[in-house]
């Protein structure tokens, strides 16, 4: 089977917005079909040309390059949301061990004219 290396060219190029459309919209089953019929076809081919081969391996580096990067987001991204969850969760620790002790002008106030004329 002849491979026409154009139609490899542009597709290999189409692979990166595919990814990255996939990646948009959560899906990524059709970018997966479209670069499992990329490798049939470079397994397939009987003859690939210098360009196509580099420009099949600087793709696939891209593609490893994103989804290493893609990768290390969402682990900083977890472990941000962990940090701030926790902080969340301290916030009303410290207002209830704040409430819970009268401030000092509080303890030492005595009682207003106003409220012991009311006894």
């Amino acid at each position: 089977m002849s491979t026409n290396t154009g139609d490899l060219d542009e597709r290999l190029v189409a692979s990166i917005d595919n990814f990255l459309d996939g990646l948009k919209t959560d899906d990524m089953e059709g970018f997966l079909t479209n670069w499992r019929s990329i490798d049939s076809d470079f397994v397939d081919s009987e003859h690939i040309n210098s360009e196509t081969s580099s420009l099949a391996l600087g793709v696939s580096h891209w593609m490893e390059s994103l989804c290493s990067t893609f990768m290390d987001l969402e682990v900083q991204t977890d472990d941000r949301a962990a940090e701030l969850l926790q902080q969340l969760v301290q916030v009303p620790e410290d207002n209830l061990a704040l409430s819970r002790s009268p401030s000092p002008s509080q303890a030492t106030r005595s009682p207003s004219p106003s409220s012991s004329s009311q006894l």
